[in-house]
């Protein structure tokens, strides 16, 4: 089952206790499991736009209107949600073109009604049915779909290259990389400028690009410390990394970098142009982005943060054995972990000492030791 549907959202006061299946909790997921698993067995529709994301609340409000008068509330569990509609379970059949509101719960607390009319009815067994809603407006998935930025799914299902304009820059040093994109995208009406490194990135960023693509794997820094200082720096627009994660900490830098997706490797057409077109073909706001940007759970900080007390460790074995040229390499891993989670201090001091050591400056022990308690304060505020 997706990690998105790993919570489940608490009837809100006020709120039905009960949808007309009767079903919640365990009962519920495993409905929804059974749903998902008869659907990967059938056939996905060639026509589909937009990306049904699970979606899980037992407990959706939804008005039925009936005779362009009366309205009749009745609460249905969610299976799914799209940009064009949303997926319900009932216990009874329903007209299709019945006019409905749909009464959502946004990330942000707010529930507003949504228009819509019912387009699809589809009999699961026993007693039920699924419900296909339209809206009549279209809406933004990200605002009723909580997941960090390593699980969220692209609100597209496909996307035609010729329908994408504007400025891209894409900072990679992979050849192979760049070449696939420009293949991907050469249909399309984008301008591209590419980038090798933070300092050729940061040139670019002055032609004021509409969206930016950033390898994680970038050499002495990585893409995520580089869309850090991007943030730094004032960039509020939206930003990519491409790449696989690997490891944990990794991850974790994805997820608090500031970064609006992940584009995973290795690059398909689909993949480049879905995540493209989130951004290019669907209004949104810094605000909106900012919002969702700061949206870390606890346990990636605490996760940063015993890695920094592990590499303040390391830091101090390398002083003894004098290794310099490992002691560069720790010092360049404490720095941008450390502007991850705040620490914009010791960042800076373990970029200075990492200078330092390249330069084969010798008196560095008060610098050393700055560092180090910095990186132990981090690890003990995590344990």
């Amino acid at each position: 089952m997706s990690n998105i549907r790993t919570g489940m959202i608490k009837c809100q006061q006020g709120q039905a206790a009960r949808n007309t299946l009767g079903v919640g909790g365990q009962a519920y997921e495993l409905l929804l499991s059974k749903l998902d698993e008869r659907q990967e067995e059938g056939e996905v529709d060639p026509q589909r736009v937009y990306t049904r994301m699970p979606l899980m609340d037992p407990f959706v409000r939804v008005q039925v209107e009936s005779d362009g008068s009366s309205r009749k509330e009745i609460t249905l569990a969610c299976r799914n949600l799209s940009r064009g509609g949303v997926g319900l379970l009932h216990s009874s059949f329903m007209y299709p073109n019945t006019p409905v509101t749909v009464f959502l719960n946004r990330t942000d607390g707010s529930s507003p009604g949504i228009r819509g009319k019912v387009v699809r009815v589809q009999h699961r067994g026993g007693v039920v049915h699924e419900i296909g809603i339209k809206f009549d407006k279209e809406i933004n998935p990200r605002d009723y779909v909580t997941s960090d930025v390593t699980e969220i799914m692209p609100s597209f299902e496909r996307v035609r290259a010729e329908t994408l304009s504007g400025k891209v820059v894409i900072v990679s040093r992979n050849e192979e990389t760049r070449k696939a994109i420009r293949e991907f995208l050469q249909e399309s009406e984008l301008t591209l400028g590419f980038a090798r490194n933070a300092e050729e990135a940061m040139i670019e960023l002055d032609k004021q690009p509409d969206i930016v693509l950033i390898d994680i794997d970038l050499g002495s820094l990585s893409g995520p410390e580089l869309l850090k200082k991007m943030r730094g720096k004032g960039y509020g627009r939206p930003a990519v990394l491409v790449g696989d994660p690997g490891d944990g900490v990794t991850r974790s830098l994805v997820k608090v970098c500031g970064a609006d997706a992940l584009l995973r490797t290795p690059l398909t057409a689909d993949g480049l142009l879905c995540v493209l077109g989130e951004f290019l073909l669907s209004g949104w706001s810094i605000e909106h982005l900012d919002k969702a940007r700061s949206r870390v759970d606890r346990p990636t900080l605490v996760s940063l943060c015993t890695e920094l007390g592990k590499l303040g460790i390391v830091l101090d074995q390398q002083v003894q054995r004098d290794d310099r040229v490992a002691l560069f390499g720790t010092c360049q891993k404490i720095a941008g972990v450390s502007l991850m989670v705040g620490m914009n201090g010791v960042a800076s001091m373990a970029e200075r000492l990492a200078q330092q050591a390249a330069d084969g400056v010798e008196a560095i022990g008060e610098l050393v030791e700055q560092v180090r308690l910095g990186c132990a304060a981090a690890g003990k505020a995590a344990a």
